[in-house]
């Protein structure tokens, strides 16, 4: 029998989660587990409903998430992983690259990285999802067509749950679930289901295309968009300035700014504090720097500022993370 998506999401909603009635809370908490996004409501003074769930599966993840009322979603490109989406209640209609898709109860998607997502949900939409790590797609197709190069696949977005591959997607999505909450079991690897998973994918999705790791990396954004991102993942440029950092790519803040708007739907500045934040968090929780020093580290050279940036980005005190390496072990949730 196929698992009932409103099962699956009752059980999801039984593992760790966050739940929130702000904006800046929900954006802080995605920012960490998927990519730095905005969010615009359709009615601001609607009162958010925000709940996210996960189970994590090494190299994949299963997760229930809801916002409440309908709102926008500015993504930018799922550089690092594939999406797949399958509504419990509402839907979601999305600008994916040149196209227009959309969701609802019996009709998933499955998106793949490269193309720019711009996603409505619409009021009410609640979602299961699961998501895979590209590097382990990438791999995990290579062996599957037995190609020389690692490639990363494209495939066609729609899956019907009404489908031979829909039912089975989401019957392994459900054992998944099931195995990983189940308290009484003996814990094990959930990754032979995650397989099972793409194999199902690879069988039943034909890949509209397969272009190189490289020529996705690339993509189609200029390539100073690009070559921002890329300085960012470069601790030492944290601290730059957005000026410095236009300088360095030839361009002018403006050209960056309307660049990064563009193709990631997130302002230079605004991906710039997203990634000094996550560094930040980094040092605190694994290193033995004082929040001064983290502060000066990420290019804040008042501490109170910085704090004041990290508790609205991340929902917390930075003094938290701090007092979570005194703990056993020193790890933190």
């Amino acid at each position: 029998m196929t698992p009932d998506l409103t099962d699956i999401s009752s059980r999801l909603a039984c593992a760790p989660g966050i739940r929130s009635g702000s904006a800046d809370g929900a954006v802080a908490a995605l920012s960490t587990s998927y990519r730095p996004h905005r969010l615009h409501l359709a009615n601001e003074a609607s009162a958010l409903d925000f709940r996210h769930h996960a189970i994590d599966c090494e190299e994949a993840s299963v997760n229930f998430l809801r916002y409440g009322p309908e709102l926008t979603v500015d993504a930018g490109s799922f550089d690092t992983f594939y999406m797949l989406e399958f509504p419990v209640s509402g839907g979601v209609d999305l600008a994916y690259g040149d196209r227009r898709l959309g969701s609802q109860a019996g009709m998933g998607l499955l998106l793949s990285p490269g193309a720019y997502i711009r996603s409505t949900w619409r009021a009410d939409t609640s979602q299961v999802m699961l998501r895979l790590k590209r590097t382990f797609v990438e791999r995990a197709w290579q062996s599957y067509t037995g190609d020389a190069e690692r490639r990363t696949p494209v495939f066609r977005a729609e899956i019907d749950l009404g489908s031979i591959a829909g039912r089975r997607i989401m019957s392994l999505i459900g054992l998944i679930v099931t195995e990983r909450l189940d308290e009484s079991a003996t814990p094990s690897s959930s990754m032979p289901l995650v397989n099972a998973v793409l194999q199902t994918v690879f069988e039943h999705a034909p890949a509209l295309s397969a272009p190189r790791v490289e020529s996705t990396l690339a993509g189609a954004v200029p390539h100073y968009v690009s070559g921002f991102r890329k300085l960012l993942d470069n601790p030492a440029n944290l601290q730059l300035a957005i000026a410095d950092l236009a300088a360095l790519l030839h361009v002018t803040p403006r050209t960056l700014t309307a660049g990064m708007r563009r193709f990631t739907g997130l302002s230079p500045h605004e991906y710039l504090t997203g990634q000094r934040m996550k560094h930040a968090r980094a040092l605190l929780s694994h290193g033995d720097m004082s929040i001064a020093e983290a502060a000066k580290a990420v290019g804040y050279g008042n501490a109170g500022r910085f704090a004041a940036c990290f508790r609205a980005h991340s929902g917390m005190n930075p003094s938290r993370l701090m007092d979570a390496r005194t703990d056993a072990g020193g790890h933190f949730e």
